[in-house]
C-alpha cells in the first residue's frame, strides 16, 4: 500500500514537472511560431502604407536680387576668384544642358538677349570653367559661378557666366545673326530706336535681376550704356554695348556685372576690355567710375 503511494506520488510529480517544461516551451516558442505563421501570408505580397508628411526645417530662400548681393560683394572682398573645375565638351551632362537651356531661354523672355533656342549649343560646347570664390581655407561653394564658352565657328559664338546654383545669368557676350541685327539697331543714328532697346534693357533688369532701384549712368541716346542697380546693402554697375569677335569677324553684343569682369581681370582669366582693362576703359571714355572695391553696406 506504502509502495504504491509512494508511486503515485513520482507519478504526479513527473507530470507536473512535465506540465511545467511544455509551458516554459510554449512560452518560449509561440511568439516565433505565430510570427511565422504571420510573415508566411505577407510574403511575396505588396502593401502600401501611407507615410507621415515631412518638411526641411527652416529652408534657406534667397531672392534673385539677395543672390546677386551675395556674390557681387563677395567678388569684391577679400577672397580669391579661382577655377577649380574645367569640364570637356563630352563632360557636360545632360542635366546641367538643360539648365543653360532654361536660363537662356528665361533671360530672352526679359529682352536681356536674343533667342538663341535654333542654335546647337549641345555638340558645340569649347570650355566649361568652375569658378569659386575662396579665402584661402576654403572654397566658398556657395558663391560659384559657371563660365561656358559654345561656338560653331561659323554661325554663333557665345560666351555665358551662371551662378552654379541658381543659374541666374551674370554676364553674356553673343555673336550671331540674331544679335548683329540687334546691334545695328542699336548703334544706329536713329536715337528713338536706341533709347527704346535702353529703356527695354532697363526694365528686362528690374524684373530680372528684381533690382531696388536703378540709376542711367550714362546717356540714354548712346548705344552703350552703364547701369547703377541698387539694391538693399550696395549698388554694382552693370553694362551693356557692342562688341567684336576676331573669330566670327562680326559684331554682337554684351552686359554683366562689372565686379565679376573685374575680379576675372585681376586673375588673368579674361582681356575682355584689353590691357587697360574695364574701369579705365569706362572712365577714360565716359568719366564715369563703374566700380567701387568694398560696396557700402
Amino acid at each position: 500500500m506504502e509502495r504504491k503511494k509512494k508511486n503515485g506520488s513520482m507519478l504526479d510529480y513527473a507530470i507536473g514537472v512535465l506540465m511545467i517544461s511544455i509551458l516554459l516551451l510554449a512560452t518560449f516558442l509561440m511568439p516565433q511560431i505565430y510570427s511565422v505563421y504571420v510573415d508566411s501570408k505577407d510574403v511575396n505580397r505588396i502593401h502600401t502604407v501611407e507615410r507621415e508628411s515631412f518638411s526641411f526645417a527652416n529652408p534657406v530662400e534667397m531672392t534673385v536680387g539677395e543672390k546677386i548681393q551675395r556674390m557681387m560683394t563677395a567678388l569684391g572682398g577679400k577672397g580669391t576668384l579661382q577655377r577649380t573645375l574645367y569640364l570637356s565638351g563630352t563632360e557636360i551632362s545632360a542635366e546641367l544642358m538643360q539648365r543653360i537651356r532654361e536660363a537662356l531661354e528665361f533671360a530672352a523672355q526679359y529682352k536681356l538677349i536674343p533667342d538663341v533656342s535654333a542654335y546647337d549649343l549641345e555638340h558645340h560646347i569649347v570650355t566649361a570653367e568652375y569658378y569659386s570664390i575662396s579665402d584661402g581655407a576654403a572654397e566658398n561653394v556657395e558663391n560659384a559661378f559657371w563660365n561656358f564658352r559654345f561656338t560653331d565657328t561659323e554661325t554663333f559664338d557665345l560666351t555665358l557666366r551662371v551662378d552654379a546654383n541658381e543659374f541666374v545669368i551674370y554676364q553674356m557676350e553673343l555673336y550671331c545673326a540674331e544679335a548683329l541685327e540687334y546691334n545695328t539697331q542699336l548703334m544706329s543714328d536713329d536715337k528713338e530706336v536706341t533709347e527704346f532697346l535702353n529703356r527695354q534693357f532697363i526694365d528686362g533688369c528690374e524684373s530680372y535681376f528684381e533690382v531696388e532701384g536703378y540709376d542711367v549712368m550714362t546717356d540714354a541716346s548712346y548705344g552703350e550704356m552703364v547701369l547703377m542697380l541698387g539694391y538693399e546693402r550696395g549698388e554694382y554697375a552693370v553694362y551693356r554695348g557692342p562688341c567684336t569677335s576676331s573669330l566670327l569677324e562680326s559684331e554682337g553684343i554684351r552686359w554683366g556685372f562689372a565686379p565679376m569682369t573685374v575680379a576675372l581681370e585681376k586673375g588673368n582669366a579674361i582681356r575682355e576690355w584689353g590691357y587697360q582693362g574695364i574701369e579705365a576703359y569706362f572712365l577714360e571714355r565716359y568719366g564715369i567710375e563703374i566700380y567701387e572695391e568694398n560696396p557700402t553696406e
